[in-house]
């Protein structure tokens, strides 16, 4: 049998596929399409099979592409490992990471954390961007996704890193004027504010445990938890707002709780990663950032317990 050589080849390879395409691949290795395009087609004329087939959505596996990366993409992940363990961990965390975050979490708590990351680890390229839509992980090349929410995307990995609690407040001249506010289906016809305008439902459970769910008319809508802390400090509105974010304005007073005996469901928020991606060590090392930067002074928060699973 004739001896194989093209190591670096067959690396870049599972890269690619682990990537989902060219142009993901190059943004988490920084090697151009075109060389890795090129060094595909080496290992091809290599091996003497074809191993993808180029689409305009990305590279699609031939049979014999699925057989040698689910034989070789384990083989590469030990040689990860046990490179990363016999190195520094300062020289390990190294490489580029693309990252889609929530924008008002990001801005608070997330960025600061990423920075304070960076600084640690000078050689990791970080590329974030803030996005509320619920972006495509794979489709759009992402290394590592934070939502808001449940979770359902088959197929990732993904991490719970904090749930926050919410509360529901409103000017106090807002809630003068509202005097006849008194149980959570009064809620139905009092103006309140949220980040969409449709398909908003409030959960509610008071000390009881008793639970109900309303859906308020929205007058109100806003892509951004800061804007609405300010409709409701300027008295547009009942708003439900995670309550790290709205202590100062409780504080004080500009805001004031409504329906304090009845508390709104908390919001989960996850990581989501893909499974055996090369980066998974600096993911999960961002993502335990995240984590921490959660649970520091942030009394509010409620980090969740370690543990991974796999989206539903």
């Amino acid at each position: 049998m004739k001896t194989f050589g093209d190591f670096d080849g067959l690396a870049l390879f599972v890269r690619v596929v682990q990537a989902g395409g060219l142009g993901a691949a190059e943004r988490a290795t920084g090697i151009s399409k075109a060389t890795l395009s090129r060094r595909l087609s080496a290992l091809e004329e290599t091996l003497n099979v074809r191993l993808v087939r180029r689409t305009k959505k990305g590279v699609v596996l031939t049979e014999h592409g699925q057989q040698l990366y689910d034989r070789s993409r384990n083989a590469f992940m030990l040689a990860e490992e046990a490179i990363a363990e016999v190195q520094d961990e300062r020289v390990a965390l190294s490489g580029a990471v693309r990252l889609s975050l929530p924008p008002d979490m990001a801005t608070e708590v997330l960025a600061p954390a990423l920075i304070r990351f960076k600084t640690r680890y000078p050689d990791v390229t970080i590329e974030m961007t803030l996005a509320d839509r619920r972006v495509s992980l794979i489709e759009e090349g992402y290394d590592l996704v934070v939502r808001m929410g449940p979770v359902a995307d088959s197929g990732l990995v993904f991490k719970r890193i904090a749930t926050l609690p919410r509360t529901l407040v409103a000017s106090s001249n807002y809630l003068a004027a509202h005097s006849d506010l008194k149980e959570p289906q009064d809620l139905k016809d009092i103006p309140a504010l949220a980040i969409r305008r449709d398909l908003v439902e409030w959960d509610l459970r008071n000390r009881h445990g008793v639970t109900t769910t309303v859906s308020p008319r929205i007058s109100f809508a806003a892509n951004r938890q800061t804007i609405l802390i300010q409709a409701a400090i300027a008295g547009l509105g009942i708003a439900n707002l995670p309550t790290f974010m709205i202590e100062p304005a409780l504080r004080s007073g500009e805001l004031v709780r409504v329906l304090p005996e009845w508390e709104p469901s908390p919001v989960e928020m996850t990581a989501l990663w893909q499974k055996d991606r090369i980066t998974g060590r600096l993911i999960k090392a961002i993502v335990a950032e995240f984590a921490e930067a959660l649970k520091d002074g942030r009394s509010s928060l409620s980090p969740n317990p370690p543990g991974e699973g796999h989206a539903d």
